[in-house]
């Protein structure tokens, strides 16, 4: 399925693939660490940045189909793989340091990052050697961590986090397999499994049990945790698993019912599940949370768990994430850090100011923290390491965001197994061939600020199959209608199935219609017990006060406890949309989530939920 976008999510790709992914200073430096005799000393995670940003740029060139990036990224394998001395090691650690700390993470990483260009490589040669190169780096993982004499337990190769991040290694061990069907590749994946992914604690069965939230489990590292069952998930398809299967959809459901967040994403205590459906109103982390790695993985898992199940819920939540964490973590402004009053924010921003930038060292393209009380963003830089003597810096959300924005182009549409699928009304055109007729899709309309949508259909000739719309969940009602014949069976929630014998020329339009939605927070122990707080929901827009429309900070008088909003003109701040909100007859304005903020200063100290006053 080709698909060519316009609005946000086009936008997004677009200037993440400009502004970072063709950054080839940023690709040689990533590939650098693992140049001559590394030793990463402080047992650090630098070897993931490489394999982090080639996952992201194959995803993105899987959508633009830009020659001057596939150039760039044939240039770096070639470079990368130069390193890979002859016992098959492509590692920042050196061996007498290997295997502990973050290096089978890092290398975890190097895999991926080979298997996403294998993926999209058009050369035969070049091919066959990145899967070589792959097997013979996997070969020696292998050979040094199992469970027989000598080697190494792989929950004991890491001292972080009882070991998860070296376990989720599953993920490119199973897909190395698909693509080099060797049978120690499956043992070792087998062995992953039966070792539990943590030190002393099976997270796998315990997801399978569902007797525990994540939260509750021993460790919760939310990132390394999902990419855990990310890599179980693949490895249950593999093995035609019913039970891993079953455990991976307990865990995304026990994650949406105690971790989802008002704007997507998790993690309200820094980088950590801690309730965060309860916990996300307060005040104690200040803004660090909601880590962009997080948001992506998050966006990733529960994308694949929507594949395998058909679920809407699954997809819904990936399209919230998209529209309101992830793409507010993306700087359109190119924000660069100004000076702040307290110790923590100078520090934040100094690091901030030395961390690579993808653009010439003005400004991050992503950022690492999201806030949801009265705050800045441009925190903090997650994962923050330096290279090359100190002459150089990254950090991990500034590799991970492009397999996000990505992603969202995917999720949008798909093909299934009667015709097609439009998932997210994301305004653009969709080719594809179903049962060998050629048909293009052009979907029109101002989703997600607006509900009117129209797609046209032209299939190369006549053809039946069926086209499956997605009427979301919060929509209140809907009118539907083909070549101007209503269509009754539109039910919000449900996928709206069309199948006909379809012609060049015919039309859906869709009418969806939702108004704003006040969302109350729950009871947080953190929370001041005299007040409350509440958040606007307009469709999956998460809105946002800014301080640069007035009224941030100040209390919300509820009155009835009735919410409308009215659309305005932008003016001349960027957002996506801009309305007049009234809560109890008290009118102020707010902005869509994802342009909130976007100064990284004290001038658009943003917030989206608000303190209310109870009475």
């Amino acid at each position: 399925m080709k698909r060519s976008y316009k609005g946000i999510a086009d936008e997004m790709i677009r200037l993440v693939e400009r502004e970072q992914l063709k950054d080839e200073k940023l690709w040689k430096l990533a590939a650098g660490q693992f140049a001559g005799t590394p030793d990463d000393a402080d047992h650090g995670w630098r070897g993931e940045y490489w394999g982090k940003l080639m996952r992201g740029a194959c995803m993105t060139y899987q959508y633009t189909e830009d020659e001057a990036l596939y150039e760039i990224l044939r240039e770096t394998v070639l470079e990368l793989m130069s390193y890979q001395d002859r016992e098959g090691r492509i590692a920042t650690y050196s061996k007498e340091a290997e295997f502990n700390g973050w290096d089978i993470w890092c290398r975890k990483y190097v895999l991926l990052g080979l298997i996403h260009f294998y993926e999209i490589c058009r050369e035969e040669e070049l091919k066959e050697q990145v899967l070589n190169a792959a097997g013979r780096h996997l070969d020696y993982v292998i050979d040094h961590i199992g469970d027989e004499e000598g080697k190494k337990k792989i929950t004991l190769a890491s001292d972080a986090w009882q070991g998860i991040n070296s376990s989720s290694i599953l993920e490119p061990v199973v897909r190395l397999y698909q693509l080099k069907p060797e049978r120690r590749y499956l043992k070792f994946a087998d062995y992953i499994v039966e070792n539990g992914g943590a030190e002393g604690f099976d997270i796998f069965q315990a997801a399978y049990e569902d007797r525990l939230y994540p939260y509750q489990y021993p460790v919760v590292k939310a990132y390394e945790l999902m990419s855990c069952f990310e890599g179980l998930l693949f490895y249950a398809h593999v093995r035609e698993s019913e039970k891993w299967k079953q455990a991976v959809v307990r865990f995304a459901d026990r994650l949406l019912e105690s971790e989802a967040v008002i704007v997507g994403g998790s993690g309200c205590q820094h980088e950590l599940f801690n309730h965060s459906s309860l916990m996300q109103t307060g005040t104690k982390y200040d803004g660090l949370m909601l880590e962009t790695c997080v948001t992506v993985t998050w966006m990733k898992l529960l994308y694949r768990v929507y594949g395998m199940t058909g679920n809407m819920k699954y997809l819904e939540e990936v399209e919230r994430s998209a529209f309101n964490a992830l793409y507010g973590a993306v700087n359109t402004e190119n924000s660069t850090c100004g000076p702040e009053t307290t110790f923590d924010e100078v520090h934040y921003r100094e690091v901030y100011d030395r961390a690579v930038a993808g653009r010439g060292g003005c400004g991050q393209v992503f950022d690492s923290y999201s806030p949801l009380r009265s705050g800045i963003r441009g925190r903090a830089v997650g994962g923050f390491k330096s290279m090359e003597q100190g002459k150089e810096f990254c950090g991990c959300c500034i590799a991970i965001g492009a397999a996000g924005t990505a992603l969202t182009a995917f999720a949008a549409a798909r093909n299934s197994k009667k015709g097609i699928e439009i998932g997210i009304y994301l305004p653009g055109q969709i080719r594809t061939d179903i049962e060998g007729v050629p048909v293009k899709l052009t979907v029109e309309g101002d989703y997600p600020a607006g509900g009117e949508v129209l797609v046209l259909v032209e299939p190369e000739k006549e053809a039946d199959f069926e086209i499956s719309l997605r009427i979301p969940s919060f929509t209140e009602s809907v009118q539907a209608e083909v070549n101007g014949e209503a269509l009754q069976d539109a039910q919000p929630g449900t996928y709206l199935r069309v199948s006909r014998r379809w012609k060049k020329g015919d039309r859906i339009c869709l009418s969806l219609c939702w108004n704003a939605r006040l969302v109350f927070g729950m009871e947080n122990p953190e929370d001041d017990l005299s007040s409350r707080h509440v958040a606007v929901l307009y469709g999956p827009l998460a809105l946002a006060r800014d301080q640069r429309l007035g009224a941030e900070g100040r209390p919300v008088a509820l009155g009835d406890g009735k919410v409308s909003a009215q659309k305005k003109e932008k003016g001349n701040i960027p957002c996506q949309c801009l309305f007049d909100v009234a809560i109890g007859g008290e009118a102020f304005p707010m902005m869509d989530y994802a342009s909130a903020g976007k100064t990284w200063r004290r001038d658009s100290q943003m917030e989206v939920w608000m303190q209310a006053d109870r009475g």
